[in-house]
């Protein structure tokens, strides 16, 4: 809550409920207390209170600060803050009754000659008015935030031994305000003791409550307030203070129902914050804009709005916000709400993981894609020579011979050394050594750089370890180098939708192309795939139906495909004809297995990946090295059936005991290490990975940022990130995860750029999110 807006604690005497002045009859909410003197008609003593919000202490901060937060914990007690709610003003006449009958005592004792003892009660009437004109004085004192002088009245009051409970109250809060934790809790101590004396109080179960809040005894303070009698002038304030105390319990549900039967005070600001928590974020903001017409607390609602945007995608009104506050006022973001970003538990941790899993997850939008790439076959000169070259069984079905090749590359020697040098890159590749592979076609491209499938086979090497930027420029070059490529334009269509670039163009140039060569092979299938990355789903049907292509790359389109469009036999028919040309094939038997995914059958589940992928038919090389989809996929399926540190174990122990390959599996430990929150480790080995093994591709630049994150190296992080972004400068998740940490370490401006950049989308982080610090 802002710092202009305080709270003062519910400071009332005993009496009976007739003598209470209702909050509706005053002329305003927040008007100032007037100190009143003391009127002695027929004794008659009148005293005026304030009521802040009940002693609401951090209801409004301890929503904020718990908005974003994904680990709930019901026993944590919140760090005390200055008290900070909406201010209330009403007025309670004192009871007589006691000072009545301290003068009819003294009065007749003195009539009948006893002066002396007389006198003594006198002296104590006097005292007792002295101890009322200071408590009054503290109160109005507090209303001007003067809580230092306040505190000051409040002892003299304490001291005189009258109305000790409740000056006691104040006191805390004064010093609450003036941040003297252990003198709050002494006062504290002092109201809780004297607290009996107010034993005869209408109010004495909301002054038991109150104490109990501020001694953290939350459930306890509930309880009060529940069995509390009614009391028609306090029913708004008990009802808040049980609100806050609900908030504490993450009874959310509870705590805004509590809030809705508040009806004098302005309860938009945590009704807001309350909806936002429960990812309510719709009614969160329309409960907040309305909040914003509190001038004092504008920057505070306008935060809080930001920070919702950045959940619902809308970055660049969040960036807008953020810019408008820190014009303002430089430090007021990262002093008030300063953030963390953090890992997203729906990806990392298990129990959720497991429990949200559907096909959807698996079969996002990216993971199809590079599903389509890790099919796509690779070109070549001459596809005899490559196969009598590799001599592996399978290998005609990951390879497309082109009938023409340049002219330059015709002449027999020139051709038969450039298809020898890229059957061994190619070689390389389908042994599941992909990073070496891609290091001998960067070579070989260097050689010919102006041939169309060496760009191609090149790029298909960088989509296959998830450098698209990269993929993307070659599959361009391929493309523009020979427009009857038509799958490196199809690629680059993919590629460019994946990076978030610009395609109009390209996309009407490779439809042009298609439409004008009738002999394309595959050519209604290329469409398809175009359609998909325009998000025209509907326009697989048509292809799905008419397609009897044999080979890998459309049967697999077409099993993705029928899931896509709910045609969930076609799909299973599809992925039993993979498994039947590629049996060993470890992404093939992942899209059987997940598609027969059972949440309510999970250790059968489990006891059927153990046979089928813990044992040597599978090739786990290709977990070490092949494509990045197969890490990735073969994670979540250990990931929802329970036996990720299965795995992990057994590759540390190929780690220990193998010599060679070490780059592919400790890649792979790191990895899996994510998934298992071994983040610390998970960051060494990146480093490790980066500094001596130079990976400095963007993908592994990026998943060193995310262990960095999970580790709590922020500062490395945004290195990381910065040095992926050189690479891949239009990577959203890059963009998103620098704008979360530049804003954790205070470099608001910075952050700002990042919001703004990404503008208001559907985007949503894979991987990221924040928290606020508490």
């Amino acid at each position: 809550m802002a710092d202009e807006q305080k709270e003062e604690v519910v400071i009332l005497e005993k009496d009976d409920e007739n003598s209470i002045v209702p909050l509706e009859e005053l002329e305003t909410k927040e008007e100032p207390v007037v100190e009143q003197k003391v009127q002695n008609k027929k004794n008659n003593f009148l005293m005026f209170g304030l009521i802040g919000g009940g002693a609401f202490i951090l209801f409004i901060i301890l929503i904020l600060v718990l908005l974003f937060k994904n680990n709930r914990s019901s026993d944590k007690t919140p760090k005390l803050e200055p008290p900070k709610t909406v201010k209330q003003t009403e007025i309670k006449t004192f009871s007589p009754s006691k000072i009545d009958d301290m003068l009819k005592k003294a009065n007749k004792l003195y009539e009948s000659g006893n002066k002396f003892e007389a006198l003594k009660i006198y002296e104590n009437v006097a005292i007792y008015n002295e101890a009322l004109s200071n408590y009054n004085l503290g109160v109005s004192q507090m209303n001007q935030y003067k809580f230092k002088d306040a505190l000051e009245s409040f002892k003299k009051a304490i001291t005189n031994q009258e109305n000790t409970s409740v000056s006691a109250l104040n006191a805390a809060v004064c010093a609450l305000e003036l941040n003297e934790i252990q003198l709050f809790k002494y006062y504290i101590d002092i109201a809780n003791a004297f607290l009996a004396g107010e034993s005869d109080s209408s109010l004495y179960a909301y002054y038991n409550a109150i104490i109990n809040y501020y001694k953290g005894y939350y459930i306890e303070a509930l309880n009060i307030l529940e069995n509390a009698p009614t009391n028609k002038y306090y029913e708004n304030q008990k009802n808040y203070l049980r609100a806050k105390i609900l908030s504490y319990l993450y009874l959310d549900s509870d705590s805004i129902k509590a809030l809705n039967k508040v009806d004098s005070y302005d309860v938009n600001l945590p009704l807001g914050l309350l909806e936002a928590r429960s990812g309510n974020y719709e009614i969160a903001k329309k409960y907040l804009n309305k909040a914003l017409v509190d001038e004092k607390n504008a920057n505070l609602t306008k935060l809080a709005i930001a920070l919702i945007n950045l959940k619902t995608g809308e970055f660049a009104q969040a960036g807008m916000a953020l810019k408008d506050i820190n014009e303002k006022n430089e430090t007021f973001a990262s002093s008030k709400y300063p953030i963390k970003a953090a890992l997203n538990p729906e990806l990392f941790d298990l129990d959720i993981a497991q429990n949200s899993f559907d096909l959807e997850t698996f079969f996002s939008i990216n993971n199809i894609y590079e599903m389509l790439f890790y099919f796509a076959p690779y070109k070549v000169f001459d596809a005899k020579q490559t196969m009598d070259y590799i001599r592996k069984g399978g290998i005609s079905l990951f390879l497309d011979e082109n009938n023409e090749a340049d002219e330059y590359l015709k002449a027999s020697r020139t051709l038969s050394k450039a298809n020898l040098n890229l059957s061994k890159a190619i070689a390389v590749a389908l042994d599941y050594n992909l990073r070496e592979a891609n290091s001998q076609l960067l070579n070989i491209t260097k050689l010919y750089t102006n041939h169309s499938i060496l760009h191609y086979n090149l790029a298909l090497t960088y989509a296959q370890l998830g450098n698209f930027s990269e993929s993307y420029k070659h599959f361009i070059t391929s493309y523009h180098l020979d427009p009857k490529n038509h799958l490196s334009g199809v690629f680059a269509i993919v590629t460019s939708t994946m990076i978030n670039k610009e395609n109009k163009k390209l996309i009407a140039e490779v439809i042009e192309n298609l439409d004008q060569d009738g002999a394309a092979e595959d050519r209604d299938m290329y469409h398809a795939i175009i359609q998909l990355t325009l998000g025209n789903k509907g326009a697989l049907l048509n292809w799905l139906e008419n397609d009897k292509s044999k080979n890998v790359l459309n049967i697999a389109f077409g099993s993705i495909a029928g899931y896509l469009i709910g045609k969930n036999d076609t799909s299973d028919k599809k992925t039993e004809q993979l498994k039947t040309m590629l049996p060993n094939d470890i992404l093939v038997n992942i899209l059987n297995f997940t598609s027969k995914f059972d949440k309510n059958n999970i250790k059968e589940y489990a006891k059927d990946i153990q046979y089928n992928f813990f044992n040597n038919k599978l090739n786990k090389e290709s977990l070490y090295g092949g494509a990045n989809i197969i890490r990735v996929s073969f994670t979540k399926l250990l990931q929802i059936s329970g036996l990720l540190n299965v795995q992990r174990d057994r590759i540390k122990k190929d780690l220990e005991f193998t010599n060679d390959n070490h780059q592919n599996i400790m890649q792979t430990l790191a990895y899996l290490d994510l998934f298992t929150n071994n983040y610390e480790e998970a960051y060494t080995i990146y480093n490790d990975l980066i500094d001596n093994y130079n990976m400095r591709d963007s993908n592994s630049l990026f998943l060193a940022s995310v262990a960095s994150i999970g580790a709590n190296h922020p500062e490395s992080a945004i290195g990381y990130l910065r040095l992926s972004k050189i690479i891949a400068p239009t990577s959203k998740e890059s963009i998103f995860a620098l704008g979360l940490l530049y804003q954790e370490v205070g470099n608001i401006d910075a952050a700002i750029t990042q919001y703004i950049s990404l503008g208001d989308s559907d985007f949503k982080s894979e991987f990221f999110t924040f928290n606020l610090v508490d």
